[in-house]
C-alpha cells in the first residue's frame, strides 16, 4: 500500500492546480470562446467588405488559439508548463515565424 497518499492530499501544489483548472474552465475559456466567435464574425465581414483579411486580427487569433491549446494541455495534465498569465503570451513554445504586433 502506498503511504504517500495522505501527504499528497495535503500538498498545496495539487490543490493549486485544481483551483487553476476551475478558474480556467469557468472564466478564461468562456471569455476566449466569446472572443473567438466575435473575431470570426468581424473577420468575415471585414473580408466581405475589404476583400482581404485583417492581418493583425489573424495574428491575434492565431496567438489566442495557441493560448487555448496550451491551457488545455495544462489542465488535462499533458504538460506542467502553466499557460498565460503565468508565462509569456500567448503560450509556451510559440513559434516565432510570423509577424508579432504585441
Amino acid at each position: 500500500m502506498n503511504t504517500d497518499v495522505p501527504k499528497r492530499f495535503r500538498s498545496g501544489q495539487a490543490w493549486g492546480r485544481l483551483a487553476l483548472m476551475l478558474i480556467y474552465f469557468l472564466a478564461v475559456f468562456e471569455i476566449a470562446l466569446l472572443l473567438v466567435g466575435l473575431m470570426m464574425l468581424f473577420q468575415f465581414f471585414y473580408r466581405l467588405i475589404q476583400g482581404q483579411d485583417a492581418e493583425r486580427l489573424r495574428s491575434f487569433t492565431q496567438d489566442l488559439n495557441s493560448f487555448i491549446y496550451a491551457a488545455l494541455q495544462y489542465v488535462t495534465f499533458n504538460t506542467d508548463e502553466k499557460p498565460f498569465p503565468f508565462c509569456d503570451w500567448p503560450a509556451p513554445g510559440k513559434a516565432e515565424d510570423g509577424p508579432n504586433y504585441y
